[in-house]
């Protein structure tokens, strides 16, 4: 299978079908690296490598890796419900504000 193809694959299940590959989404919609990868491998050639590949050369940055690669999430365009923190920094409004 193709990296696009595996990518689109990817998208899928942690976007929208996780039960495809039998995996769970934590409350972020992020899943466990090795689970994915053992999910995938079952029916195509995957592994860790390809993962990274796949993350590292995606032109829509389509998914994140947490510091420790142990875990993966797609950014945007979920159909299951998940909770987004936003890290959003706090500042004042100007003096004058025109519309």
């Amino acid at each position: 299978m193709l990296l696009t193809e595996l990518s689109r694959y990817i998208s899928l299940i942690l976007r929208h079908k996780r039960e495809v590959v039998g995996i769970a989404l934590d409350e972020h919609g992020s899943a466990n690296v090795e689970e994915l990868i053992n999910g995938i491998a079952k029916n195509y050639e995957f592994n860790m490598d390809i993962l990274e590949e796949i993350v590292k050369t995606d032109n829509k940055q389509r998914y994140l890796f947490n510091d420790d690669k142990t875990l993966i999430c797609a950014n945007q365009g979920h159909s299951i419900p998940v909770y987004v923190e936003l890290e959003l920094e706090k500042i004042a409004p100007p003096e004058y504000l025109w519309h």
